[in-house]
C-alpha cells in the first residue's frame, strides 16, 4: 500500500472523472462525508492511506449520470427482484407450460448470467424482455444497468420514447446534440432500451431506430430491451428489418405476471 502522500501526488482517478474533494462548478456544495470529511481518503494509524467508501459512491452516482440512469432506478437490483410476486402455481399465458414463477426466475438468471460475462469482458447477447406493463420488465433492466455500472462496465440506459423525443426536439438548429446522442447509442458497449415500441413511431424515427441496431449487429455490441409489444406489434411498429436485428442482438425471454406490480401496494390500502 502506498504512502499518503504518494497516492496524493499520483492518484489517478480518470474514471471518476474528478478529484475526490473537486465538485462541478455552478452545482451546489455536497455534504461532506463524516468518514474522510470530503478528502475522499482514510489515513490509516500506520500512515497509509486508502480510497474512502464514497468514492466509489461518487463514482457511482457519475456514472449513473452519464448513463442516464433515472434516481429511482438507481435503487434496483437483482437482489430486490422478489420472484414471490410471481404465482407458482399458474401457468402464464404464452409460457409453454411454465409458471409466471418460473419465467421470472429464468429471466432473472439470464440478466445476470449476460452481466457477469460483460464483466468477464465478454460480449454476450442481450436479452430482449416481452411482457405486459408492470411485470417486472425495467425493474430487471435497471438492476443490470446497476450491477455493470457498479463494476466499472460503460452501459447507456435509454427510455426509448424520451429518447427518440429528444432527438426530434434537437432536430432543429442542433444537428450536433442529434448527431452526438445518436453515435452515442450506436456505440456504448452495453445499450438498455427501455419501453420499446411505446411511442408514435415514423419513418424518422424507424431510420434511427434502424441506424443504432443495424451498426450494434455489425459490431456485436450487447444491447438489452423490454417492450410490453408482441412480435406482430414491434414488426408493424419497427419494420421487418429493424426487428430482425433486434433479435439477432437480443434474445427473447417473456417475463410475465398475472397483475401489474406496481398496482398491487395500492390493492392493500
Amino acid at each position: 500500500m502506498q504512502e499518503f502522500s504518494e497516492i496524493i501526488k499520483t492518484a489517478d482517478i480518470e474514471a471518476a472523472g474528478m478529484r475526490p474533494n473537486r465538485r462541478p462548478a455552478g452545482r451546489q456544495q455536497e455534504t461532506a462525508c463524516p468518514i474522510c470529511g470530503g478528502s475522499g481518503y482514510i489515513l490509516r494509524s500506520d500512515g497509509r492511506a486508502q480510497l474512502c467508501r464514497c468514492h466509489a459512491e461518487r463514482h457511482f452516482q457519475q456514472a449513473c449520470r452519464a448513463a442516464r440512469l433515472q434516481p429511482a432506478l438507481q435503487k434496483m437490483t437483482f437482489e430486490q427482484f422478489e420472484l414471490a410476486n410471481y404465482p407458482g402455481n399458474v401457468q402464464a399465458p404464452g409460457g409453454k407450460g411454465r409458471t409466471y414463477y418460473e419465467l421470472a426466475k429464468e429471466a432473472c438468471a439470464k440478466m445476470l448470467s449476460c452481466c457477469e460475462k460483460l464483466v468477464a469482458g465478454g460480449a454476450p447477447r442481450g436479452l430482449l424482455l416481452l411482457g405486459q406493463v408492470g411485470s417486472g420488465k425495467t425493474h430487471l433492466a435497471a438492476a443490470a444497468a446497476n450491477y455493470l455500472l457498479r463494476r466499472r462496465q460503460k452501459v447507456l440506459f435509454l427510455v426509448v420514447p424520451d429518447f427518440l423525443d429528444e432527438l426530434r426536439g434537437a432536430f432543429s438548429g442542433q444537428e450536433d446534440e442529434v448527431r452526438r446522442l445518436q453515435e452515442q447509442a450506436k456505440r456504448v458497449p452495453v445499450l438498455i432500451l427501455d419501453d420499446l415500441g411505446s411511442h408514435n413511431f415514423s419513418d424518422w424515427t424507424r431510420s434511427v431506430l434502424f441506424t443504432i441496431l443495424n451498426y450494434r449487429m455489425n459490431e456485436c455490441l450487447t444491447t438489452i430491451a423490454t417492450t410490453n409489444l408482441n412480435f406482430a406489434d414491434l414488426q408493424g411498429l419497427l419494420g421487418t428489418r429493424s426487428l430482425s436485428r433486434l433479435l439477432s442482438l437480443c434474445e427473447p425471454c417473456l417475463l410475465a405476471c398475472d397483475r401489474d406490480l406496481r398496482l398491487r401496494g395500492l390493492e392493500k390500502v
